[in-house]
């Protein structure tokens, strides 16, 4: 075992290595410093390891690959440039790194944007220059790969601007405009790859974006337009010299800029059968806008019914007809450049409106471009066409009213003659007094339902407005409709009661039963109608075409009355159901409706008017019989089968006195 230094002589050696050696490790680690100033803060925060399980350790993590693209590592910048007099260990609290020192500038116009006057507020959710730019990866607006790269700025305003809305403080949500940026024109180009089309800061500002209140911000009303021609010169310089461009300048707010006709975010071209612009929606829906309405042709003293001189001409007809040449507002007044007549650069003053109508009309003259303007196509500025107008409406009203009245009679004359043939006839019970009575119940009940119900939903049409209905007040029409409505469930009562507790209502209901037997009559029925059968189908009581109606009725009534108690009393029905029960309510109350109105107008009306065996009319829901013939023709197996022996027991005067055999039911009136 060697002999053991003196503890002294240890420590003398130890230091003495230190000074020998400190000077060498020293100067290494200096020059690794300088040749990689961050890699100190790299061994840490590079290694996503050392985070793992921390909220905000993603935040943390930066991995030389994302320093050495970011354009503050190509500028020669190192963390410490950043983050100034950070030790080690790192405080708990710190200053955030502040980007005003080197972009001073810059951060002055965004304090006074929008972004940051909400951030000024604290609002959470206001961006800040990592939200858009990034933190370590912030690369250059030329780099296809930054977040700021021109194709990608709608992806990054996105981000915030969705289609859900971004909730201010207030909780009011402001403009959503992805998808409809990305329909536009400017979003499809965009969209395509790299595009010089506009993007959300080219119209709106990159670091200054201000409301469209602020006088200075580049959305402002009196602004629009210089932003809009910094891509379309030729077009703003054209608008700016228009009588709207000279309006708004002068400070008429009402006058249009380029998004009242283009629209904001969704700006389409004009091929688009979408567009604002398109042909089809210039007159009615666009300039329309301004000039059909009443209070702008009053205040600023406007020519009227040019709207409706227009799509009421040959020009208007043909646009409505898709007509890819005719002429529209555009093609005579131009699209920018719009200037009134006296004006003498305008294209419809009288030394450039004979070369305006010949852009469409070779050999155009004077005489013919005065004879096609609004004042000549208007009834209320061309006296001619007014009094023209006058003597027609006038001449229509007595030749087609007379003729209606001529037809009236003639009318008239086979319905009674009809009645009196049916009177002379021999006749077989149908209707009793009480199903009289039940068929007059449901169709006044059904009627007035109809046109109160109808005119609620639809109170435009004409029907409507000349009808009287558009006259009551709603708690008039409600109420009218609602004592229908109770009429009708009386009604239903009512026929319960008979079809259960009245001899010949039991036979009915009986009668009224679906069988197997109704397909095959329908095969025969259709067969005799399409020639590929003789004989005609001989029907029982009731045949499939009224039965079919009959259950109808029953199914339509239930469905109304049951969602008509809802939509009465919607407080009572949220309290036992679920809250969409009132919004199906109201859509199955409206459809059914419709779909009872269509049936009866298409399928009742036709069997009981408008068919030949019973034109013009079929008499029996008054009188409550059915003509010997017509039983036999239409319902020949309950001729066979009931009638025919009944009445040949009686003479027609017994039969029409309604003295039969109980076979064929009691007569009117008269009970089991």
């Amino acid at each position: 075992m060697p002999p053991q230094r003196p503890l002294f002589a240890r420590c003398l050696a130890v230091v003495s290595s230190f000074l020998l050696f400190a000077p060498v490790c020293a100067s290494h680690v200096l020059a690794q410093e300088a040749e990689d100033p961050n890699r100190i803060c790299f061994m840490c925060h590079g290694d996503p390891e050392n985070f793992s399980g921390r909220e905000d350790g993603e935040r943390l993590i930066v991995t030389p690959e994302d320093f050495e693209n970011c354009v503050h590592c190509g500028v020669g910048m190192t963390c410490l440039t950043c983050h100034t007099d950070y030790t080690y260990p790192h405080p708990q609290e710190y200053e955030p790194v502040g980007c005003a020192r080197c972009h001073g500038s810059v951060v002055s116009k965004f304090e006074e944007s929008v972004h940051g006057y909400a951030l000024a507020r604290g609002n959470e959710r206001a961006p800040t220059c990592v939200g858009c730019h990034g933190v370590h990866e912030i690369r250059k607006s030329d780099d296809p790969e930054s977040a700021t790269y021109h194709s990608r700025i709608a992806e990054t305003c996105v981000e915030c601007h969705s289609t859900g809305g971004l909730l201010t403080d207030e909780y009011v949500k402001l403009v959503s405009p992805e998808q409809q940026y990305a329909q536009s024109v400017h979003g499809q180009a965009n969209g395509d790859g790299p595009s010089e089309a506009a993007t959300c800061t080219d119209c709106h500002g990159v670091h200054d974006l201000k409301g469209h209140n602020d006088p200075n911000s580049r959305i402002n009303r009196l602004n629009v337009s210089s932003t809009c021609g910094e891509c379309h010169e030729a077009v703003a310089f054209e608008y700016d010299r228009s009588i709207h461009g000279r309006a708004l300048a002068a400070g008429v707010g009402d006058s249009p800029t380029c998004t009242d006709c283009h629209g904001e975010h969704l700006i389409l071209h004009p091929d688009d059968p979408d567009a604002g612009t398109h042909d089809s929606h210039l007159a009615a829906d666009l300039c329309g806008d301004c000039h059909n309405d009443p209070t702008i042709i009053a205040k600023y003293n406007l020519q009227q019914d040019v709207v409706h001189s227009y799509t009421d001409s040959y020009h208007g007809w043909a646009t409505r007809r898709d007509h890819g040449h005719a002429a529209t507002c555009v093609s005579c007044h131009t699209a920018h450049l719009v200037l009134p007549k006296a004006d003498p650069e305008s294209s419809i003053s009288e030394a450039n409106v004979v070369a305006t109508c010949a852009q469409c009309h070779e050999g155009a003259t004077a005489a013919f471009a005065r004879s096609y303007d609004h004042v000549a196509a208007s009834s209320a500025t061309n006296a001619g066409r007014r009094i023209v107008t006058t003597i027609y409406v006038s001449l229509i009203i007595f030749v087609i009213g007379g003729m209606a009245l001529h037809n009236a009679i003639i009318v008239n004359y086979y319905l009674v003659e009809k009645r009196r043939a049916d009177r002379r006839e021999r006749g077989v019970v149908r209707f009793d007094r009480k199903q009289i009575f039940q068929h007059a119940g449901l169709a006044l009940s059904f009627i007035v339902l109809v046109l109160t119900g109808f005119a609620l939903r639809n109170p435009d049409v004409w029907w409507v407005r000349y009808s009287g209905i558009a006259l009551l007040s709603e708690p008039a029409r409600g109420t009218i409709h609602r004592v229908a409505g109770i009429v009708m469930i009386l009604t239903s009562i009512y026929h319960m009661w008979y079809v259960t507790a009245v001899r010949r209502g039991r036979a009915e209901i009986r009668a009224m039963a679906p069988s197997f037997q109704d397909i095959k009559d329908f095969g025969a029925n259709i067969a005799f109608h399409t020639w590929r059968r003789r004989d005609r189908a001989g029907f029982p009581r009731y045949d499939y075409t009224q039965k079919a109606e009959y259950w109808a009725v029953v199914w339509g009534t239930v469905v109304m009355v049951i969602t008509g108690f809802v939509l009465w009393f919607p407080t009572w029905a949220t309290g036992w159901a679920p809250a969409w029960i009132v919004s199906i309510s109201e859509t199955v109350h409206y459809y059914e409706a419709l779909l009872a109105t269509l049936a009866i107008i298409v399928w009742h009306f036709f069997f009981v008017m408008f068919h030949p065996d019973v034109y013009p009319m079929s008499f029996i829901w008054l009188t409550g019989k059915m003509p010997e013939h017509e039983v036999q023709t239409v319902h020949g197996r309950w001729y066979e089968e009931e009638v025919a022996d009944m009445l040949d027991g009686l003479d027609s005067g017994e039969i029409t006195a309604g003295k039969q055999s109980p076979s064929a039911g009691p007569a009117p009136g008269e009970e089991a």
